[in-house]
């Protein structure tokens, strides 16, 4: 949750108050640089924010007042409630994931016999499936891509429209699901419960989908590329494909459901992944030594719940690391400088406050685009402006969650793309007829749903379609009261 923090006077830097925002300057223009080069990782990432810290200790007067700052700065609520959620919905995703969901998924839309454009479609709504299922974007990019990206090409399917398809769907999900590390970021930034944020956007959601898959399926039809392959590679493909992991939907819709009647996401998480076991072990799709798997010898413990955890080690480093950068620039008081200075000149209004917010998450998506980052960033920002000019928190978090979708999924430099062309070259090693994309400088504008969302949220910027109020509330959190807001019907 934001927090104010308490300290003794604001910390003074060498050169101005504005000399603080040099540090996420660095991290800002090497994450630029590493995604140039394809060197954007998690751990080339890490360097660049260490790097950015101790720059801002040595341009900061006192040192240990730095440190201090940056102490408190991440040992907030905000930081600890999101690491707390990306673990149990790690854990979920992984259990769905090693239970064959996606198999069923893919035997469902092969099954249909969908060829070219059709199958791009079909693709995107799989997608959207897999990835509200367990809300993760990247990863279903990943997975979807080495399977139904060749699909797609051996149906007649445009390699760009199935890019498209996929990397789209994975932001749709990203984008609703309430287990999502973007949804549950806007909605503590913004501090907001989950269930009532996901209600909220729902219809601009699923008109961004309706455009999104519209766009896809005329565009896919439309550039059909007459590829078809043997019999052989065909059934290839389908082998890999089983209606079993179809069940496996029923667990992750209990998620969705829980999470969407207000239980705590916690709650919804772990009685999602008990069910998910309980009926893979039973059906025979799960067994223990799958997910927990023990090596005496070499004194190791793994599996597919250890594994999903330790998958997001990386992530939750780097997320402590930039939020340290962050929070330099507001112990500084650079923000609420800047804050003031751009009130003065461009917001005056409730539209103007809404079209400032929009761009303040912009910026920072343009620049960041890895999905988590911006938000953190923007999200202090943003929750002063609706405080100040009573805007919805609803609202002001979908924004946030929509725009940093825009660019997140449709820049070169964004982890979304990399992934993708990561994953296509995985399908090109195993069937040489599917084309790779090495560079992805070509999926720029893959990411339609992405582009269709913040489009709409702009409109509403703009228009002031769907503007609300709030009314203060406390509600429970992760086993403690918090103040939250519920907007007004």
């Amino acid at each position: 949750m934001s927090e104010t923090f308490v300290k003794k006077g604001k910390l003074e830097f060498r050169g101005g108050v504005f000399v603080s925002v040099v540090p996420f300057l660095i991290f800002l223009v090497g994450s630029m640089i590493l995604a140039f080069f394809n060197l954007a990782t998690v751990e080339g990432l890490w360097l660049v924010a260490v790097l950015g810290v101790i720059i801002g200790m040595v341009l900061c007067k006192n040192p240990s007042a730095y440190f201090d700052e940056i102490c408190d700065g991440t040992a907030s609520n905000l930081l600890t409630t999101a690491i707390f959620c990306w673990i149990w919905s790690a854990i979920v995703a992984g259990i769905l994931k090693a239970s064959g969901l996606v198999d069923g998924l893919i035997w469902l839309g092969l099954n249909i016999h969908l060829t070219g454009g059709l199958f791009a479609g079909f693709s995107f709504l799989l997608a959207c499936l897999y990835s509200t299922a367990t809300g993760t974007g990247a990863g279903t990019i990943s997975t979807m891509t080495v399977l139904l990206y060749p699909a797609g090409v051996a149906l007649g399917a445009s390699p760009w429209w199935m890019a498209a398809a996929i990397i789209s769907g994975g932001a749709f999900g990203d984008n609703l699901a309430p287990i999502s590390d973007t949804t549950i970021t806007a909605a503590t930034t913004l501090r907001v419960d989950v269930s009532g944020l996901v209600r909220n956007r729902m219809p601009y959601t699923l008109l961004s989908g309706g455009i999104a898959g519209a766009i896809i399926t005329i565009g896919g039809v439309l550039s059909n590329n007459g590829i078809r392959i043997g019999d052989a590679a065909y059934q290839e493909i389908m082998m890999k494909a089983s209606p079993e992991g179809l069940i496996m939907l029923v667990p992750a819709a209990l998620v969705v459901i829980l999470a969407m009647k207000g239980r705590t996401l916690i709650e919804s998480l772990s009685y999602g992944g008990i069910l998910a076991i309980i009926i893979g072990l039973v059906t025979g799709l799960l067994d223990v030594q799958t997910l927990i798997s023990t090596d005496r010898i070499a004194g190791t413990i793994g599996g597919a719940i250890t594994d999903a955890i330790f998958g997001w080690y990386g992530m939750i480093v780097l997320i402590f690391l930039v939020f340290a950068l962050a929070h330099i620039m507001r112990a500084s008081g650079a923000l609420e400088i800047l804050l003031e200075k751009l009130e003065r000149r461009f917001v005056k209004t409730k539209v103007g406050a809404e079209i400032f917010c929009w761009f303040c998450i912009a910026l920072c998506a343009l620049g960041l685009c890895n999905n988590i980052t911006p938000q953190i960033v923007a999200g202090p920002v943003m929750l002063q402006i609706a405080d100040k000019y009573h805007l919805s928190h609803y609202r002001i978090a979908n924004f946030s969650d929509a725009v940093q979708a825009f660019f997140s999924y449709t820049m070169p430099w964004g982890g979304n793309s990399l992934v993708f062309c990561a994953a296509s070259i995985i399908a090109n090693s195993v069937y040489e007829w599917c084309p790779s994309f090495n560079s992805p400088v070509p999926l720029m504008l893959c990411g339609i749903y992405g582009i269709a969302i913040g489009s709409v949220y702009f409109i509403t910027a703009v228009t002031g379609i769907g503007r609300k109020y709030d009314q203060s509330m406390d509600i429970k959190y992760l086993g403690y009261t918090e103040k939250y807001f519920r907007t007004q019907e």
